[in-house]
């Protein structure tokens, strides 16, 4: 799905691409540790647009919450007062504090602001009836409910629909990429042999975790930053890229070193707002 993107949409992108890289995730075909979820199941049900604050999610079972099918959402979390409201704004204006919004929830994304919002937590999805997950909406600007389907946010594995995990997408972030409804945690919780793998749309700010068949990620494609990374990768090459200088991501490339090149340079991996690139061989 593709949206027309208004001028707030544009800086939420740049900045985000250097803090998703990371300041957010949830959507697409994509802190604390991955979770290991009790569930057999590999693959989600559905997908949900939007996202919520980041927590260390839970490591057994999932909720009863249904699915859907959009899978735009993206990775960032939320904070702020927890004043009741009562103000002019409409959601999806930017504001400072909940007394701002008519909806009483002013949804702080780290680094850009708020926005006047739905919710600003699972909870307050829960509290109302209209979903499990609060998760920002790229489409609309703006926080809303969700059903927990694939590529949600998470604060739990109640956030999430039966059969996915609530997992960190990209680890080692320090909390800065938020945990999303995923179909697995690690690769423990794929079939025949697959690898959990992140999978994420830089330009959507969405993402989740998936099971991937060995050998199977193109170049330029993210790969587990883990001892599995090279054998998820078509080239066998998952290479490390350092994205602000602590954050580490897996992207398949051409080469792991010089000695991947035949006499030639292996040129690392980059992140740019854009995406991710993998190292080639010069």
């Amino acid at each position: 799905m593709t949206f027309a993107r208004p001028a707030s949409f544009t800086r939420l992108s740049t900045l985000a691409a250097l803090a998703l890289a990371l300041a957010g995730c949830r959507g697409d075909d994509p802190g604390g540790s991955a979770t290991e979820g009790s569930s057999s199941s590999s693959t989600g049900s559905g997908t949900d647009s939007a996202s919520s604050t980041s927590a260390a999610p839970e490591t057994t079972g999932g909720s009863t919450g249904g699915s859907t099918t959009d899978a735009s959402a993206g990775f960032l979390t939320t904070q702020g007062d927890t004043s009741t409201g009562g103000g002019a704004l409409p959601n999806g204006a930017q504001c400072q504090d909940d007394s701002e919004c008519a909806s009483g929830n002013c949804y702080t994304i780290p680094m850009l602001g708020g926005v006047c919002s739905e919710c600003k937590s699972d909870q307050d999805c829960l509290d109302s009836g209209a979903g499990i997950s609060c998760s920002l909406d790229a489409g609309s600007m703006q926080a809303i409910c969700t059903q927990g389907g694939l590529g949600t946010t998470c604060e739990s594995m109640a956030s999430c629909a039966d059969g996915l995990f609530c997992a960190e997408v990209i680890e080692g972030t320090f909390g800065l990429v938020p945990t999303a409804c995923s179909e697995c945690g690690d690769s423990g919780d794929c079939s025949n042999g697959q690898i959990c793998s992140p999978k994420v749309d830089f330009n959507m700010l969405s993402g989740y975790k998936t099971c991937v068949d060995p050998g199977s990620l193109p170049n330029d494609e993210l790969c587990p930053n883990n001892p599995e990374g090279d054998a998820a990768c078509m080239s066998g090459k998952c290479g490390e890229v350092d994205v602000m200088g602590f954050i580490k991501l897996g992207v398949c490339g051409e080469c792991n070193g010089d000695a991947d090149c035949m006499g030639g340079t292996c040129t690392p991996g980059s992140f740019s707002q854009g995406g991710v690139m993998g190292s080639t061989c010069g």
